[in-house]
């Protein structure tokens, strides 16, 4: 779905009651209760809910029957993978085990879903309905018979699977083994060719990487044998070789496309151009040949070949979140009359309520309305009154299903006016570490990060992260502006790995100036920094991270030389500096400073 196509939200509502509520709850409870609610959402032709954990079907196909209403709930322009990555996001908050029929259950996920897709919740009746039946004491006393009756009707599995890519396990959520951003991997296993259409249609999958092409026929018992090794050899590939077979004896046309006279015989080509053929049925000549193209295709990137235990095990860490809870009736007392706000106080009773009962009970209050005050409170409010109000925000953000919204929220307008804030000359120390912190916790949504690495985000990133690492008065702000240009680092050199298996295509997530002007930030900061360890670490590993699979012929790796880095981070590693870095600290130094910086830099 092309970014920006509107389409429509529905809520679909069920009774599971089946009109028994309606009739019978005056009676029972005290009080009128239309339905027992279950609902879902439906978009792109898919219903979407929560049972046995995130599930979907066909529209109107669950085990529920036919809704009992239909509810427009508004437009979403938000792309498929997006929405896709949403849920998987979310996924362990709305886990199988941890549905409960009156406090986490699927109209809370419905209202969460909503609010991500349209900027509001569910109907409030559908929400409140487990509280007004818990509120009276019959529905007290009947909570377990009523929970033990409903479990096998909420969370059944679904009785319809749609088509298409969102059949992937878990329903509509892409796994980690499903590809980047939700795109299918490359095909791992061999392709037959059985017409010369089909041969030049599988051999255009390979224009930008290889192909090994097995002439087999039926009459050909060496064939037979060696096949098993060719399929193996195949799935070892990962898809990087395209691995073709063909029959000769049934595909006389590619056959005498290509003279194949004898079976066994192997071609194999990069990128269009044929590299090798040979015949015979040995299966060591067949995987020496096949480990001769995968070296030729995919040359391995200098950096590749250095030994870097101490370095490859810090930046394989994950991102850097800050989660620390709040005393939030001090923080609250700081801001005044600000704390008693209606967008505070829903904030508030959403963050006491995680760190009390957990994420599961915990509902998003209305996120609009908080942006709203934010950006109002961001121009009005002195600093010392604000960043006890940005460390709510900052504590809020932790949680995937807040920093998802801001993801998605157009412009990104509350996130570029808090930057704006902390760079302003009123700033003071305290709302700069808290404004570090809290942008660091839009890493805890795999949705951010793509906007973080671009215009105007990086610039005003990177403005304030160079501004905090001059503060020679406050380490704090040093380590957490260390932190935040680390994970900068560390998501840029994912999409690096990911974007192409040929080091020479490998596209940046941060531009080459953007990777330039923190470069040289990072090596002033190493220089300076003779005080906190946390920090140096960091920047170090911030350092390695924007160099390692750079471009070979690249500025960044130009600029490397040209700020002595390796020199200054060298240094560091030295025996005079163990006594800050500690040998662990001073290891990481060397590698970075004498591998990769010195060795790794070296013209093959």
């Amino acid at each position: 779905m092309a970014s920006g196509e509107e389409r429509l939200v529905q809520l679909y509502v069920y009774d599971l009651s089946k009109g028994l509520a309606r009739a019978y709850s005056q009676a029972l409870l005290g009080r009128q209760i239309d339905a027992v609610y279950h609902t879902s959402i439906v978009l792109d032709g898919i219903e979407i809910y929560y049972g046995a954990g995130i599930q979907r079907s066909y529209p109107g196909n669950t085990h529920h029957g036919a809704p009992e209403q239909v509810v427009d709930l508004g437009y979403t322009a938000l792309p498929a993978d997006v929405v896709a990555e949403y849920l998987e996001s979310i996924k362990e908050i709305y886990g199988p085990e941890s549905y409960d029929l009156f406090m986490h259950n699927c109209n809370n996920f419905t209202d969460d879903f909503s609010t991500f897709l349209v900027g509001k919740g569910i109907p409030k009746h559908i929400t409140s309905l487990p509280a007004d039946v818990l509120s009276t004491p019959f529905g007290q006393m009947l909570r377990p018979t009523i929970d033990a009756a409903m479990r096998p009707i909420t969370t059944a599995p679904s009785i319809s699977e749609p088509p298409s890519r969102l059949t992937d396990p878990p329903a509509f959520i892409p796994s980690a083994s499903n590809g980047v951003n939700g795109v299918s991997p490359p095909y791992a296993g061999v392709r037959v060719a059985q017409t010369l259409t089909d041969f030049d249609r599988i051999m255009s999958t390979a224009a930008d990487k290889a192909a090994i092409i097995f002439f087999t026929s039926a009459t050909c018992p060496p064939c037979r044998v060696v096949y098993p090794h060719f399929e193996q050899l195949a799935e070892e590939s990962a898809g990087k070789i395209v691995f073709i077979k063909v029959d000769v004896s049934k595909s006389y046309d590619i056959g005498s496309k290509y003279q194949v006279r004898a079976t066994p015989t192997f071609f194999t080509y990069i990128r269009g151009e044929k590299f090798d053929e040979w015949s015979g049925a040995h299966a060591g000549t067949l995987k020496a040949n096949v480990n001769m193209l995968m070296n030729a295709a995919f040359p391995p990137h200098p950096h590749e070949n250095l030994r870097l235990p101490v370095f490859i095990s810090a930046a394989s860490q994950p991102s850097v979140t800050y989660s620390r809870q709040l005393p939030i009736d001090k923080v609250l007392t700081k801001l005044g009359s600000v704390g008693t706000q209606e967008p505070v106080v829903a904030m508030k009773d959403f963050l006491v309520t995680k760190q009390k009962q957990g994420a599961i009970e915990a509902r998003v209050p209305d996120l609009i309305k908080w942006s709203t005050f934010l950006q109002t409170s961001f121009k009005e409010l002195p600093p010392e009154t604000l960043f006890p109000l940005v460390d709510i925000f900052r504590l809020s953000l932790a949680d995937p299903r807040v920093s998802a919204f801001y993801a998605e929220k157009s412009g990104h307008t509350t996130i570029q006016a808090l930057l704006e804030t902390a760079s302003s000359d009123k700033s003071i120390y305290q709302l700069r570490l808290v404004t570090l912190h809290a942008i660091c916790n839009l890493f805890s949504t795999p949705l951010f990060p793509p906007y973080l690495a671009k215009a105007p985000l990086v610039g005003l990133i990177t403005s304030l992260v160079t501004t905090c690492l001059l503060d020679e008065s406050h380490s704090q702000l040093r380590v957490a502006a260390a932190s935040l240009i680390f994970n900068l680092a560390a998501y840029n050199q994912k999409i690096r790995v990911e974007s192409s298996s040929v080091p020479a295509n490998r596209v940046d997530a941060l531009s080459d100036d953007d990777q330039i002007q923190l470069l040289a930030t990072v090596v002033e900061s190493v220089d300076r920094e003779k005080e906190s360890t946390e920090a140096l670490r960091g920047l170090v590993l911030s350092l390695g991270l924007i160099v390692y699979g750079a471009k070979v012929d690249g500025e960044v790796l130009e600029l490397v030389g040209v700020l002595e880095a390796a020199r200054i981070v060298g240094n560091k590693g030295k025996n005079s500096d163990k006594k800050l870095l500690g040998d662990d600290g001073a290891r990481l130094c060397k590698e970075v400073g004498e591998e990769l910086l010195v060795k790794g830099l070296r013209k093959p």
